[in-house]
């Protein structure tokens, strides 16, 4: 077949247009993978909704609460606040809690009136809410994601956990196990750290703070003001002192939550089965793949407050997880909160399975000195990579969600801190995603159309 002078012009021209595409997607999409930028959906539509947590909240106050935003004009979060306080005070009537007073202070504008509202507790530009004499403090960071834009999901956590200290005497702590190689809770690396889950639990109200088992000591180096302790990723094993110790306070009513290595038990396999946790066998790899090799999972327990809220409606990621094996244990309610479809074992039945990457248990406690009944609870996860940033600056999985929910659940809060009513798109993902998304636009939709042309032009001819 021999081409006319006007198809060899129009070819090339075609052809020039499909490079000229090309090179202008490679550089959308390296302007893109470095950018990051974020979306806000929120004011679309009727306005700003609130989550389950955010209502939950407003059941438990009453009273008048005086909320002022300290925010300059050009603050990214000026305009945006305020939509969302109105809508936390139109969830307040319709829930007969407490009542808000909003009122705005432009600091740079309003000199006098913002250095008033400095000595009464505003530590900046942000958001101060006082009742009864207290006051809490939303910093103008809280309302921002790391990129520096408005983030409507994290704005609701922070304000929500405001809202609940005005009514709490104390703040919650929750303890971070030390001493056995165990990662920071501040680290702030973009992938393994975990600034993002310490950020969520303050949030919530709760404040991390180191802590060291001592055994020797009378409370097993364990304050009383501890609400919770987190064992997440040990390097060395727990010893069999440790062990029993925490075994006796849980079953005074202790609350730990375990997020296990990707080798090994840490010396937690005794423990965990003693409240009916198993591990498995061998470690699971998810038969479903996404970006980075890794497992995603939609099956979720509808009927336990720590994924009830999203259950049907949110996405997890998971590395690769270890499997955690429910058993029957006499006195000990045991539930999987999260199954993943896994892979079927080598050498054995060529079928996917179904198995458990994390789960709760309760048990009653003893009765104390005090009189207090506080049952013991434990949540183990497979894997504590779920947890890292990665995973949890990212809006597009619940597995921050997750981590809050179990939290909120062992130190007793109500209500979920799942943030269904944030309406977020974020365009970003790691180096590996940027990388398929480069041989997509790059190389998959020029190499398409010009088959396309060519044989349109083919068949022309």
């Amino acid at each position: 077949m021999r081409l006319t002078g006007g198809q060899w012009r129009w070819f090339l021209g075609a052809g020039l247009c499909v490079a000229l595409a090309a090179v202008a997607a490679v550089l959308a999409d390296a302007l893109l993978a470095r950018l990051r930028p974020t979306v806000d959906l929120s004011a679309w539509g009727v306005g700003p909704t609130l989550s389950e947590r955010g209502r939950a909240t407003l059941t438990d106050t009453s009273g008048l609460i005086a909320v002022t935003c300290v925010l300059p004009a050009e603050s990214p979060a000026a305009l945006p606040v305020g939509r969302l306080l109105r809508a936390f005070a139109q969830a307040s009537r319709d829930a007969a809690g407490a009542t808000f007073a909003i009122d705005y202070v432009d600091p740079r504008m309003e000199v006098g009136a913002a250095t008033r509202l400095m000595a009464q507790g505003a530590e900046g530009p942000g958001v101060l809410l006082r009742q009864a004499g207290r006051h809490a403090f939303v910093p103008e960071s809280a309302l921002l994601s790391p990129q520096g834009v408005y983030d409507p999901a994290e704005a609701e956590s922070a304000v929500a956990a405001a809202i609940a200290r005005l009514s709490r005497a104390e703040g919650l702590e929750v303890g971070w196990l030390t001493g056995h190689g165990e990662p920071a809770f501040d680290g702030t690396n973009p992938l393994s750290g975990f600034s993002g889950l310490r950020r969520a639990l303050e949030n919530e109200g709760c404040r991390l703070r180191p802590v060291t088992l001592d055994v020797a000591a009378e409370d097993g180096g364990l304050p009383a003001s501890v609400g919770a302790l987190m064992i997440v990723a040990p390097c060395y094993p727990v010893t069999s002192a440790e062990r029993a110790f925490l075994l006796d306070w849980l079953d005074r009513g202790g609350r730990l939550f375990c997020a296990l290595p990707g080798a090994g038990d840490a010396g937690l396999g005794p423990l965990l089965e003693r409240w009916g946790i198993r591990f498995g066998t061998w470690p699971r790899v998810p038969a479903h793949r996404i970006e980075g090799d890794a497992g995603l999972t939609d099956l979720l327990a509808a009927d336990h407050p720590v994924t009830r809220e999203l259950a049907g409606k949110a996405r997890l990621v998971f590395g690769a997880p270890r499997a955690l094996v429910p058993e029957t244990v006499r006195g000990v309610s045991v539930t999987p909160l999260v199954r993943l479809e896994a892979a079927p074992i080598p050498g054995g039945a060529q079928t996917n399975q179904t198995v458990a990457v994390a789960v709760a248990a309760e048990r009653g406690g003893r009765v104390g000195a005090d009189l207090a009944f506080r049952p013991g609870r434990v949540v183990a996860v497979g894997e504590a990579a779920f947890a890292e940033n990665r995973y949890v600056l990212n809006h597009a999985t619940a597995n921050r969600d997750l981590a809050v929910n179990a939290i909120r659940w062992l130190t007793g809060l109500s209500g979920s801190g799942a943030r269904t009513g944030a309406g977020v798109l974020r365009v970003g993902g790691d180096a590996h995603a940027w990388r398929m998304d480069f041989l997509t636009v790059a190389l998959g939709v020029p190499f398409a159309l010009c088959l396309a042309l060519w044989l349109l032009t083919r068949r022309r001819g």
